[in-house]
């Protein structure tokens, strides 16, 4: 599948004011009749971060990703292949000196092509081009270059033509004349050959007639550039180029976006909706991951972007993969989406301090991301609003240390205070209730007829007396869930609840913290 085609059934986020709509890919197909519909895909895995890469990535998540490949998952470093070859690819950043290595490649190439070293030339010249077609913010505004990206696709093309590659050496010509619109290969320069095979091509490209590119984007402060050209700021529509495949780049001060391949027909206009915001956290280098400046950019944009990911290619769902914080503890921490939805469908996370997790735990993480809920029972729950939204809770096992990271993290009591409370609360209002149903027995004489009675005091006393005791245990786990709502780092395990079974049968409430 193309990459410009790949632009067309991707749904645009919204700008402020405008509704962001995602699709499915069925019905973009639709909307979009000359689009085709991406390749059935492997379910994928992403990573996502805020900032740098923590060291200890590679070591926490290899367990986690060896499970999550047995279950059939592909990979970040084959999802972030397969990214640059179908929708984007990264863009480099050049110093001066390499960008002037890249230069003087493509003119040794030229001077090799002239002294007759044809199979030289194209090899110096490609070798050149590619650095330059790689990173494309190292062309814009610099003449200097282009023009050099200019003899160098001339003398490839020639050089293809002497080595008898007519298809190689049309290609070449090709994309000098898409790049190139608003110049000429002069006799003066070049000689009557070149010039002649330039206009022989330009006729041929324009023959059924020119199209244009429409771009969408969520951004009007992004600037865009076709073939390296500048296009426009915000949503631009590019008219009168030549058929075939172009690079679109996105640039926003001195930040730079990816490179998207998109194909223009002869009398049509390619539209293509792109979005910024992924450009700038997309990174395909060593692995397909987001990276996003802050927390609250991750929690907004995390899972849309992950899903419109697994749309493009075709994927049927996708696990997001990452370390952070959760519930005051740093964490391994993963989300399972299917490709049609942004709400996690299942969620967990495994803490890796103040102990790192045994080996089991991390793959546990995988085999419930992968859809085995029994999984559950080494893994906490994700705290996390904006990764989490409207995920069923991942539960330990029954009589689970409520503090600990399979149980609640941070806030172990922000449950069982109402659990109790209330407990306590029935129990004080039916053990009065007993007592006031209470009718003792009255002393009978000989001969007097027996009375009817209830003797429900005792058990009153008792129901009454237990409410009491959990309503006092109720008012305590508030005090303390208020006191770990403001602490944000915790000794792991410092007040815990469980239910334990007694023999006998029923369960009882444990409680240990600082009182």
């Amino acid at each position: 599948m193309s990459h410009g085609l790949t632009h067309e059934v991707w749904p645009a986020f919204a700008r402020p004011g405008r509704m962001v709509v995602l699709l499915a890919a069925g019905l973009l197909c639709a909307a979009a009749p000359h689009a085709v519909a991406a390749p059935a895909s492997d379910p994928i895995i992403l990573e996502a971060r805020t900032g740098e890469q923590p060291a200890d990535t590679a070591k926490l998540l290899a367990p986690v990703l060896a499970e999550l490949s047995r279950s059939g998952f592909a990979g970040p470093t084959a999802v972030g292949g397969r990214l640059d070859q179908s929708l984007s690819r990264s863009s480099r950043s050049l110093s001066d000196a390499e960008a002037a290595e890249a230069v003087r490649a493509i003119e040794h190439g030229y001077k090799e092509f002239l002294a007759g070293k044809f199979d030289a030339a194209i090899q110096e010249i490609e070798r050149g081009l590619g650095v330059l077609r790689a990173a494309p913010a190292s062309l814009i505004g610099k003449n200097d270059r282009r023009d050099a990206v200019m003899r160098g696709l001339l003398g490839l093309a020639l050089a293809n033509k002497r080595r008898g590659r007519e298809a190689q050496a049309t290609e070449a010509m090709k994309e000098l004349v898409r790049s190139f619109p608003d110049r000429e290969v002069s006799y003066k320069a070049y000689g009557p050959e070149p010039r002649e095979f330039f206009d022989a091509v330009r006729q041929d490209l324009s023959g059924d007639g020119k199209g244009s590119i429409a771009v969408d984007l969520d951004d009007d402060r992004t600037v865009v550039f076709v073939n390296e050209r500048y296009a426009g700021t915000g949503d631009v529509a590019v008219a009168d180029l030549y058929p075939g495949t172009y690079r679109l780049f996105l640039q926003q001060g001195n930040a730079s976006g990816r490179i998207h391949e998109v194909v223009v027909e002869p009398g049509a206009t390619t539209a293509v909706n792109l979005s910024w915001q992924l450009d700038a956290a997309l990174r395909t280098d060593g692995g397909a991951a987001l990276v996003f400046d802050d927390e609250a950019a991750r929690r907004d944009l995390e899972a849309r972007f992950a899903v419109r990911l697994a749309r493009g290619l075709g994927a049927p769902s996708v696990v997001v993969l990452g370390i952070r914080e959760n519930r005051g503890r740093r964490s391994v921490v993963g989300a399972f989406y299917t490709a049609d939805s942004t709400r996690p469908l299942r969620s967990g996370a495994v803490a890796v301090e103040p102990v790192a997790p045994g080996r089991d735990r991390l793959e546990a993480l995988a085999r419930l991301l992968a859809g085995d809920d029994a999984a559950a029972a080494l893994v906490a729950t994700l705290s996390d609003d904006g990764a989490a939204a409207g995920a069923s809770p991942v539960s330990g096992s029954p009589g689970a240390n409520l503090g600990d990271d399979r149980g609640g993290g941070g806030r172990p009591l922000r449950t069982w205070k109402w659990i109790t409370l209330g407990g306590g609360l029935v129990g004080i209002a039916g053990g009065a209730t007993l007592i006031a149903l209470h009718k003792p027995e009255p002393d009978l004489g000989p001969g007097d007829a027996r009375s009817y009675s209830r003797n429900t005091r005792t058990a009153g006393i008792i129901t009454a007396s237990a409410g009491a005791v959990l309503t006092g245990l109720g008012v305590y786990f508030f005090l303390r869930d208020r006191s770990d709502r403001r602490e944000t780092e915790r000794a792991p395990g410092a007040d815990t609840a469980a239910l334990v079974p007694v023999d006998g049968g029923g369960a009882a409430l444990v409680v240990s913290g600082r009182f």
